[in-house]
């Protein structure tokens, strides 16, 4: 397959799943890892809407510890030997007893080539609820900034009721908002120009055991 048959397919892919990788292929040592320009990571749209989305009734498989990632269509799978590799970190696994029948032509559909995208209904209560966290580039036009806000507002009333919501705002400065202090506006303004480990981060937000908030007083001991 040349290259603009696999941008093709790219393409494809991010518009159905709604997500979008900054790298198209993984590394395969440390030492490719190590040169990257740009981090690993993916762009993903919460709440797309895919009515075609399969809605599996049992509990996903998983690779095992540390890795935990989900069986999927591109994990190489022996079904003589029941036996699947994992894609992240080829470690091999075994499938489960009731997958004991699967074939080259009966597959189960979380393997389906068509089922990048799955949901699971789990029979166990999720162990937190989940948590959004809207990241939002300032540095726009006042029209599109608008529409940006309508369409932040609406988004939220999509939300589940329990969901937990936090705010980033980005241009001159990176702000933490602060959304649940009912007193005024309140929130942590990072400088752009000046670089933070992510244990400064913890530290000002008070994230860390030994973090402190700003504007806030330690606790006498």
């Amino acid at each position: 397959m040349d290259y603009e048959a696999l941008k093709e397919q790219w393409s494809e892919v991010e518009e159905r799943d709604g997500v979008r990788l900054s790298w198209n292929v993984f590394p395969s040592s440390r030492m490719e890892a190590s040169r990257l320009v740009v981090p690993i990571g993916a762009l993903y749209t919460p709440l797309k809407e895919k009515p075609d989305t399969p809605l599996l009734q049992f509990e996903p498989v998983t690779c095992k510890q540390p890795c935990r990632s989900v069986l999927n269509p591109f994990c190489q799978v022996d079904v003589r030997a029941r036996v699947w590799i994992c894609p992240f970190c080829l470690s091999r696994n075994q499938l489960p007893p009731h997958y004991k029948d699967i074939t080259a032509n009966a597959i189960p559909p979380e393997l389906h080539p068509a089922n990048t995208t799955i949901e699971y209904r789990l029979s166990r209560p999720a162990p937190a609820p989940p948590i959004f966290l809207y990241v939002v580039d300032l540095c726009q036009e006042e029209d599109g900034l608008t529409s940006l806000k309508e369409s932040l507002v609406m988004s939220l009333s999509l939300l589940p009721e329990n969901a937990l919501v936090g705010l980033i705002t980005f241009g001159t400065m990176a702000q933490v908002h602060e959304i649940g202090y009912e007193g005024c506006a309140k929130s942590y303004v990072f400088r752009g120009s000046k670089d933070y480990s992510a244990k400064q981060v913890q530290e000002m937000l008070g994230l860390s055991s030994s973090g402190i908030r700003p504007g806030s007083h330690a606790q006498p001991g």
